[in-house]
């Protein structure tokens, strides 16, 4: 049984880290473009959740014609890494100083298909946004979630 239980838990890990890169692929294309500071931002997330650089690379070039990536918003089996992955995904959508309508969209979508609430996804932004020191230097959230430091 608990052998039976460690799978699932390591199943569930590798899913909300692919979901992780997955869903920051699909924000960074909403705008249909793709800058140099977004492709330095997902290399930093991929390296972070254990991804091979030549793999996230190969996935900012393919993401427009990519149609295995689907559109659906990612849905984190845990709590923590939804809150984490929506922190991120505010940096890496403001890494080009403009957030688009497309991008606000993407994250308010994310933030209720993963039980988070309007209001919460106000604040994250409130704060972001009052917070004026750099950005793109910031720890990554989903760092404080698998403990690296």
């Amino acid at each position: 049984m608990a052998v039976f239980l460690f799978a699932i838990f390591m199943t569930k890990k590798y899913l909300d880290r692919s979901n992780y890169v997955r869903g920051l692929l699909l924000l960074i294309g909403k705008d249909k473009k793709i800058t140099d500071s977004e492709r330095y931002f997902l290399h930093r997330i991929g390296k972070t959740l254990g991804f091979d650089k030549k793999f996230i690379e190969n996935a900012i070039n393919e993401l427009f014609e990519n149609k295995y990536l689907g559109n659906e918003p990612p849905i984190f089996y845990r709590k923590q890494y939804a809150e984490a992955f929506l922190r991120d995904a505010i940096k890496l959508a403001f890494v080009d100083n403009d957030l688009s309508s497309e991008e606000f969209d993407w994250l308010h979508l994310i933030a209720a298909s993963n039980g988070l609430s309007n209001e919460w996804l106000k604040n994250e932004l409130g704060y972001y946004l009052s917070d004026k020191h750099s950005h793109e230097l910031q720890e990554l959230e989903i760092k404080k979630i698998i403990g690296i430091v």
